[in-house]
C-alpha cells in the first residue's frame, strides 16, 4: 500500500474528519502503526455531530484513525460484498480516515466455541470467492519469499535481539536451513482468500448484530490452512479445549474439499500453523524489545505452542533447543 502523510496530529484529524470541538481518547495501540481514537467529549458551545451521517440517513459513531496506509477501502467493500460484516468506512483524508466505532468487545473476550462455529462458517465464504480483477490485493501472495523474510524477522528480532541468544556457527547455520525449509513447506498449495491475520483480537463481537472482522487490509492469497492455522496459534487467547478440537475438526474435510487425504491435510496445517507462530515471535520480539511489556503474556503463549507444534512435527530438533531456553 502506498503510504501516506503520518505527521497528522490526533488534533488535526479530529478537525479535519469531525469539524471544531472534540477531545479525542487514545484506544490502546495494537502491533500496526495504525493508531485508533475515541471522541471523549464535545465543547458545550459547540454543535458538534460526532456520530456522523450514513447514505441512509442513520446515525454511525466513528473512531478516529491515524494511519501511514490508506483506508481498506477495497478490502471493506470486498467482505461486504460477501455478506461478511465489517466496520463501514466514513471520510477519509490524508493520513487519517473515520472507521465505524462497533465497541471494545472481541472474540478473545467470548472464546466460544458457538462464537467461533459462525466465524468459521463466514471464513468458508471468503474461501471459495475471488478477488476481482481490479482489486489491489490481487498480486499479493503468502508465498515463501514472505514466509521466508517473516521466518528471518523470528531469527533477527526474536532470537537474536529479544532473547539475545549467542548461537554458534552451526546453530546459526541450523536455523537458518529450517527457515529456508519452513517457508518453502509451509507454502505449498492448496491457496485460497485468507484474512492473513486472523485472531480472537480482530474479531469485534458488537453489542447488536453479527461479528465483524477488522484489520483485514492485508487480506491475499495463501496456502488453505493459513487462516485456520491463525486461530489455532492464537497467542492472544486463553481457548478452551472445545474451540481447539473445533478447529481441529475443520482441517481434513478442508482438506478434502481441496483434493488432499487426511495425512496431508494435517501434516500441512502442522507447518502452516508452525511458520504462524514463528512469525508471531518475531513480532513479539520486536515491539517487547521497544519496551511494550504488555505483550509478554502472548509472547509466553507462543513460544509454548512453537515447541508443542515443533514436538508434533517430530523437526528442527536445534531450533527447539533454542526456543526453550530459558
Amino acid at each position: 500500500m502506498t503510504e501516506t502523510d503520518s505527521t497528522l496530529s490526533p488534533a488535526d484529524a479530529a478537525l479535519a474528519l469531525l469539524g471544531e470541538g472534540c477531545a479525542l481518547q487514545a484506544l490502546t495501540p495494537e502491533v500496526s502503526p495504525r493508531r485508533y481514537f475515541r471522541v471523549a467529549s464535545v465543547a458545550s458551545d459547540v454543535d458538534v455531530d460526532v456520530a456522523g451521517v450514513t447514505g441512509a440517513g442513520e446515525s454511525t459513531s466513528w473512531l478516529v484513525v491515524l494511519s501511514p496506509t490508506p483506508a481498506p477501502q477495497a478490502t471493506t467493500g470486498f467482505l461486504a460484498d460477501l455478506d461478511i460484516r465489517v466496520p463501514q468506512i466514513g471520510k477519509v483524508i490524508d493520513g487519517a480516515y473515520l472507521v465505524e466505532d462497533l465497541g471494545d468487545r472481541h472474540l478473545v473476550h467470548e472464546p466460544t466455541a458457538v462464537n467461533y462455529q459462525e466465524l468459521l462458517k463466514q471464513w468458508r465464504v471468503l474461501s471459495t470467492a475471488q478477488l476481482p480483477a481490479a482489486h489491489p490485493n490481487l498480486a499479493l501472495a503468502l508465498d515463501h519469499k514472505l514466509f521466508d523474510f517473516e521466518l528471518g524477522m523470528f531469527r533477527d528480532c526474536y532470537l537474536l535481539d529479544y532473547r539475545a541468544l549467542s548461537l554458534s556457527a552451526a546453530e546459526l547455520g541450523a536455523v537458518n536451513d529450517a527457515i529456508k525449509e519452513l517457508a518453502q513447506l509451509a507454502s505449498a498449495g492448496p491457496l485460497c482468500l485468507q484474512h492473513r491475520d486472523f485472531h480472537s483480537r480482530n474479531i469485534l463481537l458488537p453489542e447488536h448484530g453479527d461479528g465483524a472482522w477488522i484489520d483485514h487490509q492485508d487480506l491475499r492469497i495463501g496456502p488453505l490452512f493459513y487462516d485456520l492455522a491463525s486461530l489455532y496459534t492464537d497467542a492472544y487467547a486463553d481457548l478452551p479445549d472445545d474451540v481447539y478440537a473445533l478447529l481441529r475438526d475443520q482441517v481434513a474435510p478442508l482438506g478434502a474439499s481441496f483434493g488432499l487425504d487426511p495425512g496431508a491435510a494435517e501434516e500441512r496445517f502442522l507447518l502452516t500453523a508452525l511458520q504462524r507462530i514463528l512469525k508471531a515471535l518475531g513480532t513479539f520480539g520486536k515491539v517487547l524489545a521497544n519496551g511494550r511489556n504488555d505483550f509478554q503474556p502472548a509472547e509466553t503463549q507462543a513460544r509454548l505452542l512453537a515447541l508443542a507444534l515443533l514436538d508434533q512435527l517430530a523437526i528442527y530438533p536445534e531450533l527447539r533447543k533454542l526456543i526453550s531456553q530459558t
